[in-house]
Formats: C-alpha cells, sequence, structure tokens
C-alpha cells in the first residue's frame, strides 16, 4: 500500500505542477480555447446550410475543434519540459517514468477537457442542439482520455526532434482516427436520441483505447524516454 501511495503521490506532484505552471503563465489553456471557438465560428458563418443539415454536423465540428486544441495543448506541453531542461530533472528523481506518464496525460486531459465543457454552451447556441447531455459528456471524457493518453506517449516520443511541433500531428491524427471516429459517431447517436445499446460498439471502443493507449504508456513510456 505503501508503495501505491508513493506512486500516486508522484503522478499527483507531475499534475500539480502542470497545473501550477498553466495557471501562473496562462499562455496554454487561452490559447487552446481561443484556437477552437475560431474554429466554431469560422463553421458556423462559412456553411450556411439549413438547420437541420448544420446540426447533423454538429458530433463533426464539435471532435474538430476538441482534436485541434488539445493537440495545441500536447505541443506546449513538450515545450514546457524542453525549457530549462525541465525534463531532464524529471528524469534524474528516483520515480518510476510511468508515473511521469500518468501526471502528464491527467494534466492534458483536464486542460483539454475543460475547453470542451467550455465549448458545449456554444455550439448549443450556434448549432441549434442542447449538447448538455450526460451521455455525451460520458462520451467526451472516454474520447478525450484515449486522444490525450495516447498524444502524451507520441509528444514524448518526438520530445527530441526539432521538427517537434509538425511531427507530433503527423504521428498522431492517423493514429487517432479510429478514436475520433468513434467519438464522432457516438456523439451523434446521442444528439439524435438513439438508445444506448445502438451505440455500445463506438463506446466500447473508445473504452479499448484508453485502455490501450494508457497501457502502452505504462510499458513503453520509460524506453521512448531513455532513447
Amino acid at each position: 500500500m505503501k508503495a501505491i501511495g508513493a506512486y500516486l503521490g508522484v503522478v499527483w506532484q507531475i499534475l500539480r505542477k502542470d497545473i501550477q505552471v498553466e495557471w501562473r503563465g496562462r499562455q496554454g489553456l487561452p490559447v487552446m480555447l481561443m484556437f477552437a471557438l475560431m474554429i466554431v465560428f469560422l463553421f458556423n458563418f462559412a456553411l450556411q446550410l439549413a438547420p437541420d443539415v448544420q446540426a447533423g454536423l454538429t458530433s463533426g465540428l464539435l471532435w474538430v475543434s476538441l482534436a485541434f486544441a488539445s493537440t495545441l495543448g500536447l505541443n506546449r506541453s513538450i515545450s514546457l519540459e524542453r525549457e530549462n531542461n525541465a525534463l531532464d530533472g524529471l528524469l534524474l528523481a528516483p520515480v518510476d517514468r510511468s508515473a511521469i506518464f500518468f501526471g502528464k496525460t491527467l494534466g492534458n486531459f483536464c486542460f483539454t477537457t475543460l475547453v470542451g465543457l467550455l465549448l458545449l454552451p456554444v455550439f448549443s447556441l450556434f448549432y441549434g442542439q442542447n449538447l448538455l447531455r450526460a451521455p455525451l459528456l460520458l462520451v467526451i471524457l472516454l474520447g478525450l482520455a484515449a486522444y490525450t493518453s495516447l498524444g502524451t506517449l507520441l509528444s514524448a516520443l518526438s520530445i527530441q526532434a526539432r521538427t517537434r511541433d509538425v511531427l507530433l500531428p503527423v504521428l498522431l491524427y492517423p493514429l487517432a482516427l479510429p478514436i475520433l471516429i468513434a467519438a464522432v459517431e457516438a456523439s451523434r447517436g446521442v444528439l439524435a436520441e438513439q438508445p444506448l445499446s445502438e451505440m455500445s460498439s463506438w463506446i466500447y471502443l473508445l473504452l479499448a483505447g484508453v485502455l490501450i493507449f494508457n497501457a502502452a504508456g505504462l510499458l513503453f513510456f520509460e524506453t521512448i524516454l531513455e532513447d
């Protein structure tokens, strides 16, 4: 039990450090939110469609906004660890490397989820659908948990590259495509008020993504950092 408590303590310290850095700098979250809002506004005015057709695009546009905003946050997370050799300091600490992965993943997940929660009322206003629904919130949480865990793992892989800002999206978007498709389809089902049984396969896919990508981080994060 002491070992588990110490492990969770390290995860919490990494998460708290990222929250404190963001609170003091306020450079990551506002940029993510403004970028996501810009996508919402541009698509709303560019797609001059009938209201029923435009409402059908809501789930896709929501996840486009969340994916792009999350990628900005992941790139910001990488740059923070590059500044002042912060990553070297983390690696010198006598802690399990997987705890660093879960701490960073939780930080990225929290920031992106906050952006998503702030976007829901905006989407409801512009696209004429009530997005403030508990099933949709569940889909968003599962989808972002899978997306940010994969993104954190790939950001560690690209952290030493000079072109990391370009390399991360190139690696992330193709691998995250099944997760994004499942999230879009599950969100569309929620907005169409389909029964949960009809969306179960998409939800199971999101849950599988969460488990697989976090397991990959647990197994391979240390190897990635050492390389």
